[in-house]
Parts: C-alpha cells; structure tokens; sequence
C-alpha cells in the first residue's frame, strides 16, 4: 500500500514542457496565419515556399499529436506505473513521431532558403544556399533510412522480439550526435545569413532591424539543438527503463521544429509590427529616396545649367519578404 501511494506522488515531468510548447506552437500558429493572410490577400500570391512551410507545420502537427498522445497513454510517469502493452503502444507512436519530427525541422529550414533565394544575391551566395537547401533535402531522408535500418525485424524496435537483432546504443547516439551538430549549423547558417542581404537594402534602419530581429528566431532552434546534444546522452532506444528521462529530449527536439517554424514565418509579420510601432510613434516605413541634382542638357553653359538644376526621387525597393 505504501508503494503505490508513492509512485502516486510521483506524478509526471511532462507537465511544464508541455505548457511550454503548447505557448511555443500557438505562437508559430499565429505567424504561419498572418502569413498565409497577407500571401492571398489581396492578391494571391502563394509559392513554393508557402507550400514548403505548410509541409513542415503538417508534420509537426502529425509529431505533436503522436507525443501527446503517447503522454495521454501515461508517458512521463514513471515506468513501474506503464503495462507492457501500453508500453508498445508508446513505443509505436515514437517511432511515428521519429518519421515526421525530421522533415519538420528541415522542411521549414527550406522554406527559410527559398526565401533567401527571392532576394537580389550573388551567385556565390546563392550556391552557398542551394548547397544548404540539398543538406537539408538529404538529413531528413538518412535519418529515416536509419530508424528504419535500426533493427530487425523492424517491429522490434517498439516491442520485445526474440532473436530480434538492432545495433548498439551507442551507435544511435553517434547518429543523433552528428545530426544535432549538422542541425544546428544549419540554423546558425540560417539565422545569420538573412542579415548580410537585409542591411544591404535600401530600407530605413528600424525596418531592417525589425526584420533581423524576426528572422533571428532561428537562434532559438540553434540553442534548442545544443541542449539536444547534451540530452542525447539519456536516450537508450534498447532500454525502456530510461524512457521517462527521454521526455527533455523530446521536447527540446520541438522547441527547434517549432522554432524554425515560426522564423520561416515571422518576417511576413512585419507589416502588423509596422502599424503596431507606428501607433506608438515610430517613423512610419517608406521605401528609402535619394535625392539627384541632374543637369539640363538643353542649357549650353554651365552657368545656366546651375540655375535649370531640377530634383528627381529615386525610388529603391525591395520585395524580398
């Protein structure tokens, strides 16, 4: 009677991250909204990045409903409270989850390079993304032609199979090791280069930094993939004794998906953020003028050219996001 009422007390470490990225979803929700607003509105203008994104939020919807569902089923408690069949049923969910949480993070890692590819770079540049963009294509696909290679057969890798034969744990964690270093490379790269195109417009400075600031939320996909690296660490697939102190290493891989998300989304904000600092008496955003003093050529000398000087306005516009 004394141990079940302890385990009782134990209760279940899901609770905070769940309200985090609960927070952290409905953010992402909201900018993929307004961003889907002003790209059919008023005129629809939908791309292959908008397609991209969408892509990326199915799947990290299809990650959240499996995680949530394994939580529901008891996950996040600890195991002596988890029957052997639910047990499966977790397991199962996982490694649907597994399958999916992948092409999130890299699909809305493409949706960020086919945006920086909108904007007037060089060539050198846009190889560097296009080279990024194949990176991205490729780690999603090797990392499901390694959960599915994992063992044999393959149902072992969510139930107990006799003779069954999956490589070691330390092999997996190898695996997650190189592709958190490879992801948050990315997302470094991501984040970052945005910056070397949009100070080069000819924009006013708080728009340009607003916009910096936006598409910077990639960083927190970075600082997500670091804390993965020191979490992989407890994730032992051939031990589900360990499984309840996965639950930081779940929800830090979603912290990165998420926050990806949201980046790919967030420049698309800026028009509601424009209006917001106007009311609170910033200078509106206009399109950058350079005034020219051009001479009439008509005038012979150079004294009356002076004096017929006229002013044009030289508009420079961008459309990158």
């Amino acid at each position: 009677m004394s141990t079940t009422q302890q385990v009782s007390q134990v209760g279940t470490n899901a609770i905070p991250g769940t309200i985090g990225i609960s927070f952290l979803f409905a953010t992402a929700l909201f900018t993929y909204g307004i961003r889907m607003w002003n790209r059919v509105r008023p005129t629809f203008q939908l791309s292959i990045m908008d397609y991209i994104i969408t892509a990326a939020l199915f799947c990290e919807v299809l990650v959240l409903v499996c995680l949530f569902k394994a939580i529901d089923l008891g996950y996040g408690y600890p195991m002596s409270t988890i029957s052997p069949a639910t047990l499966v049923l977790i397991n199962k969910y996982f490694f649907t989850l597994g399958l999916f949480a992948f092409w999130a993070s890299s699909l809305a890692r493409i949706s960020i390079g086919t945006m920086l590819l909108r904007f007037e770079i060089s060539k050198a540049w846009k190889v560097i993304v296009w080279i990024a963009i194949a990176i991205q294509i490729a780690m999603p696909i090797g990392a499901n032609i390694f959960m599915l290679l994992q063992c044999r057969p393959i149902r072992a890798f969510w139930d107990l199979v006799p003779d069954a034969v999956c490589w070691p744990p330390r092999k997996s964690q190898s695996f997650g090791y190189i592709y958190s270093v490879v992801g948050v490379t990315s997302d470094l790269v991501f984040a970052i280069m945005p910056m070397f195109f949009i100070w080069t417009l000819h924009r006013p400075a708080i728009e340009r930094a607003l916009v910096s600031a936006l598409m910077a939320l990639g960083l927190l996909a970075a600082v997500a993939g670091i804390f993965k690296v020191y979490y992989i660490n407890f994730w032992n697939p051939r031990n589900s004794a360990t499984l309840r102190d996965w639950m930081p290493l779940f929800w830090w891989y979603r912290v990165e998906e998420i926050g990806l998300i949201a980046a790919s989304c967030a420049p698309f904000v800026k028009p509601l953020m424009a209006r917001v600092l106007g009311r609170l008496g910033a200078t509106p955003f206009r399109f950058a003028t350079i005034r020219l003093n051009t001479v009439d050529d008509s005038q012979g000398s150079s004294n009356d050219a002076s004096k017929n000087k006229s002013e044009q306005r030289v508009h420079v516009r961008s459309d990158a996001v």
